[in-house]
Protein backbone atom coordinates (compact mmCIF):
# COMPACT_ATOMS: atom_id res chain seq x y z
CA UNK A 1 0.00 0.00 0.00
CA UNK A 2 0.84 3.74 -0.67
CA UNK A 3 0.75 4.38 2.60
CA UNK A 4 3.50 2.11 4.02
CA UNK A 5 5.86 5.15 3.94
CA UNK A 6 4.05 7.23 6.28
CA UNK A 7 2.17 5.62 8.61
CA UNK A 8 3.69 2.15 8.32
CA UNK A 9 7.29 3.21 9.19
CA UNK A 10 5.92 2.73 12.43
CA UNK A 11 7.76 -0.98 12.37
CA UNK A 12 11.09 1.48 12.11
CA UNK A 13 10.28 4.82 13.61
CA UNK A 14 8.53 3.76 16.61
CA UNK A 15 10.65 1.49 19.35
CA UNK A 16 8.74 -0.82 21.30
CA UNK A 17 11.53 -2.23 22.98
CA UNK A 18 11.05 -1.70 26.60
CA UNK A 19 13.48 -0.10 28.86
CA UNK A 20 14.52 -2.33 31.90
CA UNK A 21 13.30 -0.48 35.00
CA UNK A 22 14.43 -0.07 38.34
CA UNK A 23 14.14 -3.27 39.15
CA UNK A 24 17.46 -4.25 37.79
CA UNK A 25 19.33 -1.11 37.94
CA UNK A 26 18.89 -1.04 41.61
CA UNK A 27 18.70 -4.72 42.28
CA UNK A 28 22.59 -4.79 43.80
CA UNK A 29 21.22 -2.55 46.51
CA UNK A 30 18.25 -4.66 46.74
CA UNK A 31 20.36 -7.78 47.28
CA UNK A 32 23.69 -6.79 48.42
CA UNK A 33 24.93 -8.76 51.61
CA UNK A 34 25.62 -6.05 53.42
CA UNK A 35 21.70 -4.40 52.80
CA UNK A 36 19.90 -7.38 54.16
CA UNK A 37 18.49 -7.53 58.28
CA UNK A 38 20.80 -8.89 61.09
CA UNK A 39 18.54 -12.05 61.61
CA UNK A 40 18.58 -12.87 57.57
CA UNK A 41 22.66 -12.23 57.50
CA UNK A 42 23.19 -14.46 60.63
CA UNK A 43 22.05 -17.41 58.24
CA UNK A 44 25.15 -17.36 56.03
CA UNK A 45 27.58 -19.56 56.87
CA UNK A 46 31.14 -18.98 57.31
CA UNK A 47 32.01 -20.43 54.23
CA UNK A 48 29.92 -17.77 52.01
CA UNK A 49 32.71 -15.27 52.97
CA UNK A 50 34.01 -13.93 49.42
CA UNK A 51 30.34 -12.72 49.07
CA UNK A 52 31.41 -10.05 51.55
CA UNK A 53 34.30 -9.54 49.41
CA UNK A 54 32.19 -9.11 45.86
CA UNK A 55 30.20 -6.49 48.06
CA UNK A 56 32.67 -4.70 49.01
CA UNK A 57 33.50 -3.95 45.10
CA UNK A 58 30.45 -3.05 43.90
CA UNK A 59 30.57 -0.57 46.07
CA UNK A 60 33.25 0.55 44.71
CA UNK A 61 31.58 -0.21 41.41
CA UNK A 62 34.29 -2.75 40.70
CA UNK A 63 31.33 -4.64 38.84
CA UNK A 64 33.39 -6.91 36.80
CA UNK A 65 35.86 -8.20 39.42
CA UNK A 66 32.78 -8.41 41.79
CA UNK A 67 31.41 -10.68 39.65
CA UNK A 68 34.92 -12.69 38.93
CA UNK A 69 35.14 -13.17 42.93
CA UNK A 70 31.17 -14.49 42.90
CA UNK A 71 31.59 -17.07 39.66
CA UNK A 72 35.36 -18.25 41.08
CA UNK A 73 35.33 -17.75 44.49
CA UNK A 74 31.52 -18.39 45.71
CA UNK A 75 29.66 -20.19 43.15
CA UNK A 76 32.26 -23.33 43.62
CA UNK A 77 31.30 -23.77 47.08
CA UNK A 78 30.29 -26.84 47.74
CA UNK A 79 26.97 -27.61 50.56
CA UNK A 80 25.54 -24.48 49.92
CA UNK A 81 22.06 -23.96 51.85
CA UNK A 82 19.06 -22.73 49.65
CA UNK A 83 19.24 -19.52 50.97
CA UNK A 84 22.51 -19.26 50.24
CA UNK A 85 22.06 -20.07 46.64
CA UNK A 86 19.71 -17.42 46.36
CA UNK A 87 21.80 -14.94 47.70
CA UNK A 88 24.25 -15.83 45.09
CA UNK A 89 22.39 -15.55 42.52
CA UNK A 90 20.70 -12.52 43.45
CA UNK A 91 24.20 -10.56 43.65
CA UNK A 92 25.29 -12.44 40.79
CA UNK A 93 22.68 -11.22 38.72
CA UNK A 94 22.79 -7.89 40.54
CA UNK A 95 26.25 -7.79 38.71
CA UNK A 96 25.74 -8.36 35.68
CA UNK A 97 23.07 -5.71 35.35
CA UNK A 98 25.35 -2.99 36.38
CA UNK A 99 27.30 -4.24 33.32
CA UNK A 100 24.66 -4.11 31.06
CA UNK A 101 24.86 -8.38 30.94
CA UNK A 102 21.43 -8.73 30.25
CA UNK A 103 21.34 -11.72 28.96
CA UNK A 104 23.48 -13.31 31.75
CA UNK A 105 20.79 -11.87 34.22
CA UNK A 106 17.84 -13.92 31.85
CA UNK A 107 20.15 -16.86 32.26
CA UNK A 108 20.14 -16.22 36.32
CA UNK A 109 16.59 -15.43 36.78
CA UNK A 110 15.30 -18.62 34.64
CA UNK A 111 17.60 -20.50 37.10
CA UNK A 112 15.93 -19.06 40.06
CA UNK A 113 12.68 -19.89 38.77
CA UNK A 114 13.10 -23.02 37.96
CA UNK A 115 14.78 -23.59 41.33
CA UNK A 116 11.68 -22.01 43.36
CA UNK A 117 14.69 -19.66 44.35
CA UNK A 118 12.28 -16.86 44.38
CA UNK A 119 9.64 -15.89 46.77
CA UNK A 120 6.10 -16.35 46.00
CA UNK A 121 5.73 -12.67 46.15
CA UNK A 122 8.18 -11.92 43.58
CA UNK A 123 7.60 -14.36 41.32
CA UNK A 124 5.34 -12.31 38.59
CA UNK A 125 7.54 -9.36 38.94
CA UNK A 126 10.68 -11.23 38.35
CA UNK A 127 8.62 -13.12 35.70
CA UNK A 128 7.18 -9.89 34.14
CA UNK A 129 11.04 -8.46 34.19
CA UNK A 130 12.08 -11.42 32.34
CA UNK A 131 9.79 -10.03 29.44
CA UNK A 132 11.36 -6.89 29.24
CA UNK A 133 14.77 -8.28 29.49
CA UNK A 134 13.84 -10.59 26.67
CA UNK A 135 12.16 -7.78 24.55
CA UNK A 136 15.11 -5.79 25.00
CA UNK A 137 17.20 -8.43 23.58
CA UNK A 138 15.08 -8.81 20.49
CA UNK A 139 14.17 -12.29 21.48
CA UNK A 140 10.35 -11.74 21.62
CA UNK A 141 9.20 -15.47 21.47
CA UNK A 142 10.60 -15.26 25.08
CA UNK A 143 9.24 -12.30 25.46
CA UNK A 144 5.85 -13.65 24.70
CA UNK A 145 6.14 -16.60 26.74
CA UNK A 146 7.10 -14.93 29.87
CA UNK A 147 4.28 -11.97 29.27
CA UNK A 148 1.69 -14.69 28.70
CA UNK A 149 3.02 -16.42 31.60
CA UNK A 150 2.60 -13.33 33.77
CA UNK A 151 -0.67 -12.58 32.18
CA UNK A 152 -2.11 -15.90 33.40
CA UNK A 153 -1.89 -15.09 37.53
CA UNK A 154 -2.61 -11.01 36.15
CA UNK A 155 -4.73 -10.70 33.82
CA UNK A 156 -6.13 -7.90 34.64
CA UNK A 157 -3.15 -5.75 33.75
CA UNK A 158 -2.98 -3.21 31.11
CA UNK A 159 0.67 -2.18 31.45
CA UNK A 160 1.79 -6.11 30.94
CA UNK A 161 -0.84 -6.44 28.07
CA UNK A 162 0.88 -3.71 26.07
CA UNK A 163 3.98 -5.12 26.37
CA UNK A 164 2.62 -8.40 25.07
CA UNK A 165 1.02 -6.52 22.52
CA UNK A 166 4.46 -5.17 21.29
CA UNK A 167 6.07 -8.75 21.71
CA UNK A 168 3.76 -9.85 19.45
CA UNK A 169 4.35 -7.36 16.72
CA UNK A 170 8.04 -6.75 17.20
CA UNK A 171 7.66 -10.96 16.81
CA UNK A 172 5.74 -10.85 13.33
CA UNK A 173 3.30 -12.24 14.96
CA UNK A 174 0.16 -10.18 12.92
CA UNK A 175 -2.72 -12.52 13.70
CA UNK A 176 -2.17 -12.64 17.65
CA UNK A 177 -0.80 -8.93 17.60
CA UNK A 178 -3.94 -7.57 15.71
CA UNK A 179 -6.64 -9.44 17.67
CA UNK A 180 -4.97 -8.26 20.92
CA UNK A 181 -4.69 -4.71 19.60
CA UNK A 182 -8.27 -5.29 18.80
CA UNK A 183 -9.06 -5.73 21.75
CA UNK A 184 -7.11 -3.32 23.87
CA UNK A 185 -9.06 -0.16 21.49
CA UNK A 186 -12.22 -1.62 22.30
CA UNK A 187 -11.61 -1.63 26.06
CA UNK A 188 -10.35 1.61 25.78
CA UNK A 189 -13.87 2.93 23.40
CA UNK A 190 -16.05 0.87 25.86
CA UNK A 191 -14.74 2.73 29.02
CA UNK A 192 -15.28 6.24 26.51
CA UNK A 193 -10.68 7.09 26.83
CA UNK A 194 -9.00 7.14 24.12
CA UNK A 195 -7.03 4.17 22.84
CA UNK A 196 -3.35 4.26 22.27
CA UNK A 197 -2.53 5.30 19.10
CA UNK A 198 0.36 2.92 18.77
CA UNK A 199 -2.36 0.55 19.55
CA UNK A 200 -4.34 1.66 16.37
CA UNK A 201 -1.26 1.45 14.28
CA UNK A 202 -0.24 -1.77 14.77
CA UNK A 203 -3.71 -2.71 14.68
CA UNK A 204 -3.37 -0.92 11.26
CA UNK A 205 -0.02 -2.50 9.79
CA UNK A 206 -1.23 -5.61 11.23
CA UNK A 207 -4.08 -6.12 8.88
CA UNK A 208 -2.37 -4.89 5.76
CA UNK A 209 0.54 -8.17 6.79
CA UNK A 210 -2.28 -9.93 6.75
CA UNK A 211 -4.39 -9.47 3.86
CA UNK A 212 -0.66 -10.10 1.91
CA UNK A 213 -0.42 -13.53 3.18
CA UNK A 214 0.33 -16.45 0.77
CA UNK A 215 -3.47 -17.94 0.16
CA UNK A 216 -5.42 -14.70 1.63
CA UNK A 217 -8.68 -15.17 -0.66
CA UNK A 218 -9.61 -12.14 -2.59
CA UNK A 219 -12.88 -11.42 -0.51
CA UNK A 220 -10.82 -11.73 2.99
CA UNK A 221 -8.21 -9.33 1.61
CA UNK A 222 -10.57 -6.72 0.77
CA UNK A 223 -11.87 -7.23 4.30
CA UNK A 224 -8.65 -6.29 5.75
CA UNK A 225 -8.42 -3.36 3.85
CA UNK A 226 -11.80 -1.90 4.80
CA UNK A 227 -10.51 -2.75 8.38
CA UNK A 228 -7.80 -0.90 7.76
CA UNK A 229 -9.67 2.21 6.67
CA UNK A 230 -11.94 1.45 9.94
CA UNK A 231 -8.88 1.76 11.58
CA UNK A 232 -7.21 5.08 10.11
CA UNK A 233 -10.52 6.65 10.81
CA UNK A 234 -10.04 6.26 14.55
CA UNK A 235 -6.40 7.21 14.20
CA UNK A 236 -8.52 10.86 12.37
CA UNK A 237 -10.98 10.58 15.41
CA UNK A 238 -8.29 11.00 18.16
CA UNK A 239 -5.36 12.27 16.61
CA UNK A 240 -6.15 14.26 13.77
CA UNK A 241 -2.76 14.74 12.46
CA UNK A 242 -1.39 15.95 8.57
CA UNK A 243 0.19 12.67 8.56
CA UNK A 244 -2.90 10.20 9.49
CA UNK A 245 -5.25 12.79 6.96
CA UNK A 246 -2.51 12.33 4.43
CA UNK A 247 -2.62 8.55 4.78
CA UNK A 248 -6.18 8.41 5.30
CA UNK A 249 -6.74 10.14 1.89
CA UNK A 250 -4.23 8.09 0.04
CA UNK A 251 -6.07 4.92 1.07
CA UNK A 252 -9.87 6.63 -0.21
CA UNK A 253 -8.14 7.47 -3.46
CA UNK A 254 -6.37 4.27 -4.19
CA UNK A 255 -9.54 2.38 -3.31
CA UNK A 256 -12.35 4.17 -5.02
CA UNK A 257 -12.69 5.01 -8.52
CA UNK A 258 -14.24 8.46 -8.35
CA UNK A 259 -16.39 9.96 -11.45
CA UNK A 260 -15.34 13.67 -12.03
CA UNK A 261 -17.67 15.08 -9.72
CA UNK A 262 -16.70 13.06 -6.87
CA UNK A 263 -13.44 13.90 -7.56
CA UNK A 264 -14.10 17.16 -7.21
CA UNK A 265 -15.43 16.33 -3.20
CA UNK A 266 -12.74 14.46 -2.87
CA UNK A 267 -10.49 17.17 -3.58
CA UNK A 268 -12.46 19.99 -1.85
CA UNK A 269 -11.77 17.38 1.42
CA UNK A 270 -8.18 17.27 0.14
CA UNK A 271 -7.89 21.15 0.11
CA UNK A 272 -9.58 21.89 3.61
CA UNK A 273 -7.50 19.40 5.64
CA UNK A 274 -4.39 21.04 4.22
CA UNK A 275 -3.55 18.13 1.98
CA UNK A 276 -2.66 18.57 -1.36
CA UNK A 277 0.19 19.13 -3.71
CA UNK A 278 0.56 21.48 -6.41
CA UNK A 279 -0.08 19.01 -9.39
CA UNK A 280 -3.70 18.20 -7.31
CA UNK A 281 -4.90 22.08 -7.14
CA UNK A 282 -4.09 22.19 -11.04
CA UNK A 283 -6.05 18.65 -11.34
CA UNK A 284 -8.82 20.05 -9.52
CA UNK A 285 -8.84 23.26 -11.13
CA UNK A 286 -8.67 21.64 -14.88
CA UNK A 287 -10.97 19.11 -14.17
CA UNK A 288 -13.65 21.78 -12.69
CA UNK A 289 -13.33 24.04 -15.47
CA UNK A 290 -14.04 20.71 -17.67
CA UNK A 291 -17.47 20.10 -16.05
CA UNK A 292 -18.51 23.77 -16.29
CA UNK A 293 -17.68 24.51 -12.60
CA UNK A 294 -15.52 27.73 -12.70
CA UNK A 295 -15.93 28.89 -8.84
CA UNK A 296 -14.25 25.57 -7.83
CA UNK A 297 -11.19 25.94 -10.36
CA UNK A 298 -11.16 29.95 -9.51
CA UNK A 299 -10.90 28.74 -6.04
CA UNK A 300 -8.58 26.04 -6.08
CA UNK A 301 -5.75 27.59 -7.92
CA UNK A 302 -6.43 30.85 -5.33
CA UNK A 303 -5.90 28.66 -2.57
CA UNK A 304 -3.23 26.76 -4.11
CA UNK A 305 -1.23 29.86 -4.34
CA UNK A 306 -1.94 32.07 -1.59
CA UNK A 307 -0.65 28.62 0.87
CA UNK A 308 2.80 28.99 -1.36
CA UNK A 309 2.20 25.49 -2.72
CA UNK A 310 1.63 26.32 -6.39
CA UNK A 311 4.18 28.54 -7.66
CA UNK A 312 3.16 30.95 -10.01
CA UNK A 313 3.89 29.54 -14.10
CA UNK A 314 2.42 31.25 -17.32
CA UNK A 315 0.79 27.44 -17.33
CA UNK A 316 -0.58 28.93 -14.02
CA UNK A 317 -1.62 32.18 -14.58
CA UNK A 318 -3.18 31.07 -18.15
CA UNK A 319 -5.49 28.90 -15.85
CA UNK A 320 -6.25 31.23 -13.69
CA UNK A 321 -7.40 34.07 -16.05
CA UNK A 322 -9.11 31.46 -17.82
CA UNK A 323 -10.99 30.33 -14.92
CA UNK A 324 -11.38 33.90 -13.48
CA UNK A 325 -13.19 34.66 -16.48
CA UNK A 326 -15.79 31.97 -17.04
CA UNK A 327 -16.39 32.11 -12.79
CA UNK A 328 -17.62 35.46 -13.79
CA UNK A 329 -19.89 35.11 -16.87
CA UNK A 330 -20.78 31.88 -14.41
CA UNK A 331 -21.38 33.98 -11.72
CA UNK A 332 -23.42 36.78 -13.35
CA UNK A 333 -26.47 34.37 -15.09
CA UNK A 334 -26.84 32.15 -12.18
CA UNK A 335 -29.12 33.78 -10.06
CA UNK A 336 -31.39 34.37 -13.21
CA UNK A 337 -31.32 30.42 -14.12
CA UNK A 338 -32.00 29.19 -10.65
CA UNK A 339 -35.83 30.76 -11.15
CA UNK A 340 -35.83 29.04 -14.44
CA UNK A 341 -34.73 26.08 -13.04
CA UNK A 342 -37.24 25.72 -9.73
CA UNK A 343 -39.78 25.19 -12.59
CA UNK A 344 -37.96 21.69 -14.07
CA UNK A 345 -40.06 18.86 -12.79
CA UNK A 346 -37.16 17.34 -10.89
CA UNK A 347 -33.98 18.90 -8.58
CA UNK A 348 -31.36 18.09 -11.28
CA UNK A 349 -31.05 21.92 -12.67
CA UNK A 350 -30.88 22.72 -9.07
CA UNK A 351 -28.42 20.59 -7.83
CA UNK A 352 -26.26 21.80 -10.25
CA UNK A 353 -26.54 25.53 -9.43
CA UNK A 354 -26.21 24.78 -6.26
CA UNK A 355 -22.90 23.03 -6.91
CA UNK A 356 -21.86 26.32 -8.67
CA UNK A 357 -23.13 28.36 -5.31
CA UNK A 358 -20.37 26.64 -3.60
CA UNK A 359 -17.73 26.82 -6.10
CA UNK A 360 -18.06 30.74 -5.91
CA UNK A 361 -18.32 30.24 -1.59
CA UNK A 362 -22.14 31.43 -1.87
CA UNK A 363 -22.65 29.13 1.15
CA UNK A 364 -26.37 30.36 2.00
CA UNK A 365 -27.72 29.90 -1.90
CA UNK A 366 -25.71 26.58 -1.66
CA UNK A 367 -27.86 25.67 0.84
CA UNK A 368 -31.32 26.48 -0.21
CA UNK A 369 -30.71 25.44 -3.33
CA UNK A 370 -29.78 22.26 -2.34
CA UNK A 371 -32.30 21.95 -0.28
CA UNK A 372 -34.78 22.73 -2.86
CA UNK A 373 -32.99 19.90 -5.76
CA UNK A 374 -33.19 17.08 -2.87
CA UNK A 375 -36.68 17.71 -2.28
CA UNK A 376 -37.62 17.68 -5.58
CA UNK A 377 -36.24 14.16 -6.38
CA UNK A 378 -34.80 13.28 -9.44
CA UNK A 379 -30.93 13.96 -8.72
CA UNK A 380 -27.96 11.79 -11.01
CA UNK A 381 -26.53 11.56 -7.66
CA UNK A 382 -28.16 12.55 -4.12
CA UNK A 383 -25.03 11.56 -2.53
CA UNK A 384 -23.44 14.48 -4.19
CA UNK A 385 -25.70 16.97 -3.75
CA UNK A 386 -25.69 15.78 0.28
CA UNK A 387 -22.07 16.20 0.88
CA UNK A 388 -22.26 19.48 -0.77
CA UNK A 389 -25.10 20.25 1.51
CA UNK A 390 -22.86 19.47 4.31
CA UNK A 391 -19.76 20.94 2.86
CA UNK A 392 -22.07 24.60 2.51
CA UNK A 393 -23.27 24.19 6.63
CA UNK A 394 -19.73 23.06 7.77
CA UNK A 395 -18.56 26.75 6.48
CA UNK A 396 -21.03 28.29 8.05
CA UNK A 397 -20.27 26.97 11.09
CA UNK A 398 -23.52 24.98 11.08
CA UNK A 399 -21.72 21.42 12.50
CA UNK A 400 -24.88 19.71 13.17
CA UNK A 401 -26.56 20.93 9.95
CA UNK A 402 -23.36 19.83 8.00
CA UNK A 403 -22.93 16.46 9.87
CA UNK A 404 -26.88 15.29 9.62
CA UNK A 405 -25.99 16.04 5.46
CA UNK A 406 -22.87 13.90 5.40
CA UNK A 407 -25.19 11.27 7.89
CA UNK A 408 -27.46 10.92 4.74
CA UNK A 409 -25.05 9.71 1.89
CA UNK A 410 -25.22 6.20 1.25
CA UNK A 411 -23.33 3.63 2.65
CA UNK A 412 -22.96 2.14 -1.56
CA UNK A 413 -22.04 5.41 -3.07
CA UNK A 414 -18.42 6.55 -3.52
CA UNK A 415 -18.92 9.04 -1.25
CA UNK A 416 -19.18 7.16 1.49
CA UNK A 417 -16.09 7.04 2.69
CA UNK A 418 -15.78 11.11 1.71
CA UNK A 419 -18.60 11.86 3.87
CA UNK A 420 -17.62 9.97 6.99
CA UNK A 421 -13.88 11.85 6.47
CA UNK A 422 -15.93 15.15 6.65
CA UNK A 423 -17.56 14.32 9.77
CA UNK A 424 -14.50 13.62 11.75
CA UNK A 425 -13.21 16.56 10.21
CA UNK A 426 -16.62 18.66 11.94
CA UNK A 427 -16.25 17.31 15.10
CA UNK A 428 -12.56 18.47 15.53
Amino acid sequence: MCVKKNLFGIAKSVSFVVALTTGLTTVSAVFAPVAMAAEKAQQLSSKMKPLGEADKLMKEKKFKEALAVINEKVVPIQGKTAYEETVTNELKAACLAQLRDYAGVAKVYEAMLAGNQVSAGQVNQRIETLGDIYANLGEFTKAVDAYEKYLQANPGSAEVTSKLLNAYFKKGDYKNSSELAQKLVKKAQDAKVKPEADWLKMLAFGYDKLSKKDGVSKTDSDSYKAKIANVMESLLEFYPTPVYWNDMLKITRNEVNFNDGEKIEFYRLKKAVGAMDAAEYNEMAELALSILDSGDAKAALEAGISSGVVVSSERTTRLLNRAKAEAAKDLAGLDAITKEASTKPNGEPLAKIGAAYLGHGLDEKAISTLQSAIAKGGLKSVDEAYVRLGVANLNLGKKAEAIKAFHSVSDKSNLSRVAKLWILYAKK
